[in-house]
């Protein structure tokens, strides 16, 4: 089956479970999605897959490399930079930790899954 959307989403996201149901849903609305479970993760798939995704979904909390540390490889990377990037944090600053990390968007755990796929439609 064709997928109705033209571009991959990356979710990096160390909550398997979370990881899981959020891309789930997001396959079952017919989006290609890769999933990561911490930021190293992320970024070697992004240096070695041969299609970039259209949305980072991007967990701040990591083990390994953490959302701050991976945006600021990110953001080094001319190929990767523009990639647009929606924060996902349980946190109750999530907007203030959005700012830090250079990222506009944000969604909040437990994630609105309408919020979830306006950002999907948006950006992929």
């Amino acid at each position: 089956m064709k997928d109705k959307h033209g571009k991959t989403i990356l979710m990096v996201e160390d909550d398997e479970d979370i990881r899981e149901i959020l891309a789930q849903s997001l396959e079952e609305r017919h989006y290609k999605v890769r999933t990561a479970a911490n930021g190293l993760e992320a970024l070697q798939y992004l240096k070695t897959s041969p299609e970039l995704p259209g949305l980072i979904l991007l967990d701040i909390m990591m083990p390994v490399m953490d959302g701050y540390e991976f945006r600021d490889e990110q953001r080094k990377n001319p190929t990767f930079s523009a990639i647009p990037t929606v924060i996902l944090s349980a946190d109750t600053d999530v907007a203030l930790k959005s700012a830090r990390t250079g990222v506009k968007e944000y969604l909040k755990k437990p994630v609105n899954f309408d919020h979830l796929f306006h950002y999907a439609e948006k950006y992929s």
